[in-house]
């Protein structure tokens, strides 16, 4: 049993024979992918919980007893009103 030419070039010769039915198929995928392309989650920016803040403050030529009065005592009283604050810690250090 031979096979004729139209049954050994298999869906890609197929598809080069009938040019329509290609384009056809081109446009469904297309038009398919923009339809599920707005149903796709988009996020600018992603949700991330911060469970740490950091704040450093700079006093040249202070000692650390003058940091500790001048700025963290300031800075712990300012965080203590804010809501949702855990713990506080700070350390002071010359320079």
């Amino acid at each position: 049993m031979t096979l004729s030419n139209s049954q050994t070039r298999g869906l890609i010769g197929w598809f080069a024979t009938n040019p329509v039915a290609a384009n056809l198929l081109m446009f469904v995928i297309v038009f398919a992918g923009i339809v599920v392309s707005q149903s796709i989650r988009k996020q600018t920016t992603p949700e991330f919980e911060l469970n740490v803040i950091t704040v450093s403050v700079a006093y040249p030529g202070a000692a650390p007893q003058e940091v500790e009065q001048g700025i963290l005592t300031r800075i712990e009283e300012a965080l203590s009103n804010v809501a949702g604050i855990e713990e506080i810690s700070s350390t002071a250090s010359e320079g």
